[in-house]
């Protein structure tokens, strides 16, 4: 870094305007400011009075070691005055800036890579303190986004105050989440979707604004029938037609807006335009003073959205919106009803007008209505039979493109529509989904890093390829970001001027002087568009085949034997494995191996569970195998194995996957030993620490590791014959043991940040400790980690920048969550929450453990008192989980549990049970429905809570070992507690088939169909019908049960 051996003068020659300027310029062009003397006018203005003087000068070669660091010295130094010079008071801010470990790298951050960002903290310096407050710098939900959103608007009652609140919180989320993705504490994953929840909380917010305006003038729009119809139907609304007959009924018509282009991926930039239409529900009129029919209704309703959304005031406009992918383009209606897609796309609709379908997302209004038009959009997008003129169309826009941008002079710097751009990985991508997404759903992903990764599971890509191709994606969307932060624009070239790329570069990372940051950077840049001009030239220059070589005559009759309920759908998923996709190399090197594994896989298909799901596998298995015909001979030789594997394919959707992208895991599977081999925590660490994954880094790695275990467990669980306590043992281990690995590393990375935590001349220990089914040791597959992280006593860290224990906890426990949680190519290890925390969210995330103590004994709530029943020392300090425990036995269980607390947890139920579990007819909800899980599982910690004050052994966290020893103890009757246990196992085994057989884990018993027969073979039950007819029994006794226990009548 420049500077870093210079001895600098002292703070009075840079700072009192009466010392003589020589020594000053020269060392500040030392630094690396191109305008030494601008730089020291700027030092000196800083300091105009005693006082800050003074405070500056305490802390002034931090400031000029972090501006020598600086891509642009200058524009720094120049923006930090400006800062001062809008503040009310500098002494305030220079304190900050002294005292907060964090104020001077953010702000030395935000003023050199973004002139808009800093010209916005000098408008509302407010901002910048509030960047420094606890919490604000964390990654922020879907949910929490629109909540500020509606928070910052709720206090306005006029529309345009309500708008200008709009704008200016808009604006200041835009700083936090660009503080964020500039200080390195959000990826470009992370960055994208933030903005986009923004883009989704602000359009709701518009709408909210612009409605009621326009119910006041019109009335509210109705339909005469809803064409939207559900199972249950939907109950019309109880006003009459404004226009028609006595008993003419008429329903509110729903208006959604939907998000197109990047918003709709969720991946949008800084400065896009946002991509949007309007969709209502039918044609009708309003029931308002001024009738007006619903085209003219909606039509002014997407104008005043629009209005809000749009219009430049004092504080800026919100968004600018781009409407041109609506049908008819500028020149079409601004709202339509969804026949009227419906219409348009059935008989004009173009092929890149299908293609932009593909990223539609519901954004903001009714979610029916949404889920409507996305089932429309999915059917234009992958519409079956257009998949070589789509390709085609694809290609010839490119052309059209590269010829433009070549005329211009801009195909080379254009890192969005030039030559080896992000518009030709954006092309690929898409070309792929709409060849291969029409049979197969699971390709119709909007997130283009999402697509690569499906594209690769599937074996489109390889995963050579979709690995370059995503690393390109993210360098170049990243390059972009930097380009449209420096200025607000919407720009996406780089520029033409050699010391600005060089400042580019320096924002991009790139160390050194300008001129060999620039260097590396175009070097980078060049081999990127390289690699991806490549993979796209490559692709589009293949030719689509237009005959294969016939497949063996598979007739119905045969396949329909087999016990395919579609054979039809079997001929073509075999007909498939045998020509191979097209654009793919066909396997010509593997059809010897397949004369000999398809009829022993059609022979042990006739014994699996769901026949159709596991071929689907094997199909996709084989197409990711490829050339590496080793597995598939292992398979055609083994019938054992395939039997196994067709199982496995036939039961887990969720982890077949798993098998299907990494086929190599078939070799740890057929291992001896596989099915009975228990590793406990301490191995799997161990086993960790010797697993190889070349090219992926360490949390990729460490994904990868947790999903080859979870399938190991999976072969036990469904091939094995494992008991299903014993299931959820060994996925507890598992947890257990990434947790303590990403632990691992967020202690060594906030060490090298803070230091040491101390207090009293010791270091400070940590304990986590896991809630809930990690606490209780029964997880499930798909399972979320319930963590509450406590630490021994408040202190602080040693340096190099120190701050309290309480910031390095909290920020310890904040990069464990993105370790854990954060969806990367790999995927993520386990969602990660910590509600459960002493006063639940929106409080630090990590407690001193006596404040736990004093906590419990004076605020905590009874439902927290009973969340504790199942909390469980899981990783960390073993003193401290000692200490822990007898706080746990003292204030849990200590108490216990007074009628009124009894009936506060069956209200707490009941309220689950209506806002979670929502049964009613078609819908039977396992886990929160009546009867269900939770029903047992309130039961038994109300009896903990009451009698675990005397009874040692009811303090157990294991909801099934607490229901034995409730029955040992008479506590409850004997023949009671076995119900009850067998009630929970049959319970667990369903939500566990559930969970596994849908890769979006749901917790609802299905009514009909394929997945309901499978579930009933499962438990050995001969029809669905009876599966069903069972569980209601079950449900029905345990309901039975909690109600006696409860004191409830019914």
């Amino acid at each position: 870094m420049p500077g870093e051996t210079l001895t600098l003068p002292p703070a009075t020659d840079l700072l009192d305007p009466a010392a003589s300027p020589s020594a000053g310029l020269d060392a500040l062009a030392a630094l690396g400011f191109a305008d030494p003397a601008g730089a020291l006018a700027n030092l000196r203005r800083l300091a105009e009075q005693p006082r800050p003087r003074e405070l500056l000068a305490g802390f002034l070669p931090r400031v000029l070691r972090h501006l020598a660091a600086a891509a642009d010295p200058d524009m720094a130094l120049n923006n930090i005055e400006r800062l001062a010079a809008a503040v009310m008071d500098r002494g305030v801010l220079y304190q900050v800036l002294a005292d907060h470990p964090q104020a001077l790298p953010v702000l030395v951050a935000l003023a050199v890579t973004s002139q808009f960002l800093a010209d916005t903290l000098v408008r509302s310096p407010q901002a910048f303190f509030w960047l420094l407050e606890p919490q604000v710098m964390r990654s922020r939900s879907r949910e929490a986004m629109h909540e500020e959103v509606r928070a910052a608007c709720r206090p306005f009652r006029s529309e345009e105050a309500r708008a200008n609140a709009l704008r200016r919180v808009k604006r200041r989320e835009l700083v936090r989440i660009a503080a964020r993705d500039i200080l390195g504490d959000a990826d470009l994953t992370a960055t994208t979707q933030e903005l986009s929840n923004l883009a989704d909380a602000c359009i709701a917010e518009a709408w909210d604004i612009a409605r009621p305006g326009l119910i006041a003038r019109y009335g509210v729009p109705y339909h005469a029938r809803p064409p939207l119809r559900e199972k249950e139907g939907r109950p019309p609304h109880p006003a009459l037609s404004p226009s028609g007959g006595e008993g003419d009924v008429r329903v509110p018509a729903a208006f959604a807006v939907i998000a197109l282009g990047k918003l709709g991926g969720e991946e949008l930039n800084y400065s896009s335009d946002i991509d949007l239409c309007f969709v209502y529900e039918a044609e009708g009129e309003t029931d308002g003073p001024e009738r007006v029919p619903n085209r003219v209704f909606f039509a002014r309703a997407a104008e005043q959205l629009l209005a809000v959304l749009a219009t430049m005031s004092e504080e800026g406009a919100v968004y600018r919106v781009d409407l041109r992918l609506r049908p008819e383009g500028t020149g079409g209606p601004l709202a339509l009803p969804l026949d009227a897609y419906r219409h348009y796309h059935a008989t004009r609709g173009a092929l890149w007008e299908r293609q932009a379908l593909i990223k539609a997302r519901l954004a903001a209004g009714d979610e029916r209505l949404g889920r409507a038009f996305l089932d429309l959009a999915r059917a234009v997008a992958y519409r079956p039979g257009l998949e070589r003129e789509a390709v085609g169309e694809i290609q010839a826009v490119k052309a059209r493109i590269d010829r433009l941008l070549r005329v211009r002079g801009r195909h080379e710097r254009h890192v969005k529509l030039g030559v080896g751009g992000i518009r030709e990985i954006e092309f690929h991508i898409q070309a792929l989904q709409l060849l291969y997404g029409a049979p197969d759903p699971w390709l119709r992903e909007r997130n283009s890093l999402r697509a690569l990764q499906r594209l690769a599971e599937r074996g489109y890509l390889s995963w050579e390829e979709a690995g370059a191709l995503t690393r390109a994606y993210r360098f170049l969307r990243t390059v972009e970001h930097r380009l449209q932060l420096l200025h607000a624009l919407q720009t996406h070239t780089l520029p033409s001027d050699a010391r600005e790329v060089g400042k580019l570069a320096r924002r991009l990372g790139y160390a050194g002087d300008l001129a060999s940051a620039r260097a590396r950077f175009l070097a980078e840049h060049d081999a990127t568009r390289r690699r991806v001009r490549e993979a796209f030239e490559e692709f589009f220059a293949a030719p689509l085949p237009l005959h294969a070589p016939g497949p063996p005559p598979w007739r119905p009759e045969a396949l329909a034997a087999v016990g395919f309920a579609d054979p039809a759908r079997a001929r073509q998923n075999l007909t498939l494995l045998w020509e191979g996709p097209p654009l793919v190399p066909a396997p010509r090197a593997i059809r010897g191996v397949l004369k000999d594994l398809l009829p022993a896989a059609l022979e042990a298909l006739r014994t699996v569970a769901d026949p159709d799901g596991a071929l689907n596998a094997l199909e996709r298995f084989v197409a990711a195998a490829g050339p590496r015909t080793a597995y598939l001979d292992r398979l055609a030789r083994d019938p054992g194995l395939l039997a196994r594997v067709l199982t496995l394919f036939a039961r887990a959707d969720r982890l077949a996957q798993s098998l299907i992208t990494r086929p190599e895991l078939l070799d740890e599977l057929a291992a001896p030993g596989s099915f009975t081999e228990r590793r406990p925590a301490r191995r799997l660490r161990a086993a960790f620490d010797a697993y190889e994954a070349p090219g992926f880094d360490a949390p990729d790695r460490l994904r990868l590791f947790k999903t080859a275990e979870e399938l190991r467990v999976a072969w036990q669980d469904l091939v094995g014959g494992c008991p299903a306590p014993r299931v959820g043992w060994a996925l507890t281990e598992l947890a257990e043991a990434v947790l303590a690995i990403a632990w691992r590393w967020a202690e060594a990375e906030a060490s090298r940040r803070f230091g040491e935590p101390r207090a009293a001349n010791a270091c400070i220990p940590a304990l986590i400790v896991g809630m809930g089914k990690l606490g209780g040791r029964e997880l499930d597959y798909g399972s979320d980690l319930d963590l509450v992280v406590l630490y021994a006593a408040e202190g602080e860290t040693t340096g190099p920048d120190v701050v309290p224990a309480a910031v390095y906890f909290d920020q310890l426990v904040d990069r464990l969550h993105t370790l854990l949680a954060a969806i990367t190519r790999t995927g993520l290890a386990f969602r990660v929450d910590f509600r459960l925390r002493p006063g639940g969210k929106g409080v630090a995330l990590a407690h001193p453990l006596a404040a736990l103590s004093t906590y419990l004994a004076r605020e905590a709530a009874l439902w927290e008192r009973q969340a504790l029943v199942k909390a469980r020392p899981a990783c960390g300090d073993a003193r401290l989980a000692r200490a822990f425990a007898r706080i746990r036995r003292a204030q849990v269980f200590g108490p216990g549990l007074t009628d009124a607390e009894r009936a506060e947890i069956h209200h707490v139920r009941t309220r689950m049970e209506v806002e979670l579990g929502r049964e009613g007819p078609g819908r039977t909800h396992v886990k929160f429905g009546a009867g269900g899980l939770t029903d047992i599982e309130f039961l038994a910690q109300a009896l903990q809570l009451a009698h675990g004050a005397g009874h040692g052994s009811l303090r157990t966290p294991s909801t099934r070992r607490a229901l034995r020893e409730l029955g040992t103890l008479g506590l409850l009757p004997p023949a009671v507690a076995t119900e009850l246990l067998a009630a929970y196992d049959f319970q667990k085994g369903l939500l566990r088939s559930l969970r596994l057989a849908q890769a979006r884990p749901a917790d609802c018993l299905p009514m009909a169909g394929v997945l309901l027969a499978r579930l009933a073979r499962e438990a050995g039950l001969g029809s669905g019908r009876a599966l069903l007819a069972r569980y209601r029994e079950v449900a029905d006794q345990v309901r039975r049960h909690y109600r006696a226990v409860m004191g409830v009548t019914p």
